[in-house]
């Protein structure tokens, strides 16, 4: 299992050459499994929709919070501090959801947090941008 782990971990921040044969751009940084929360929002949209959208989501937080954010592909890093709680983030865009996965804060805020990224998500992935 921890070898599995370790593996998986070397392959993700590996960089693999682009489309073009150049090299790809590394990843900002890997978000350890054992220290983390992950959440899974369906959504119906094309892919480029979907993205966009969550680009609106990340361009609010960046606003308000001033999480700063960088796309790779169908993924996206955010980093930044939020209430004084450091935050490490990727969201990763799918055909029919977003996955995302945080550093697990292990603070009292952790499930509040978590519940307010949901929100967030599931609202900004609504074909109306209800509140769920």
């Amino acid at each position: 299992m921890v070898r599995a782990l370790l593996l998986s971990t070397l392959f993700a921040s590996f960089s693999w050459a682009g489309p073009d044969g150049a090299p790809a751009e590394a990843e900002p940084f890997v978000i350890e499994a054992s220290s983390s929360l992950k959440l899974t929002v369906a959504h119906e949209f094309q892919r480029p929709v979907a993205r966009e959208r969550i680009t609106y989501l990340l361009n609010y937080w960046s606003e308000r919070f001033g999480v700063q954010n960088e796309w790779h592909g169908d993924r996206v890093f955010l980093s930044g501090k939020v209430w004084g709680v450091e935050i490490r983030a990727v969201f990763t865009v799918l055909e029919k959801s977003v996955i995302a996965i945080a550093n697990d804060p292990r603070t009292m805020l952790a499930s509040a947090a978590q519940g307010y990224v949901y929100k967030k998500l599931r609202k900004y992935l609504h074909p109306t941008y209800e509140e769920p």
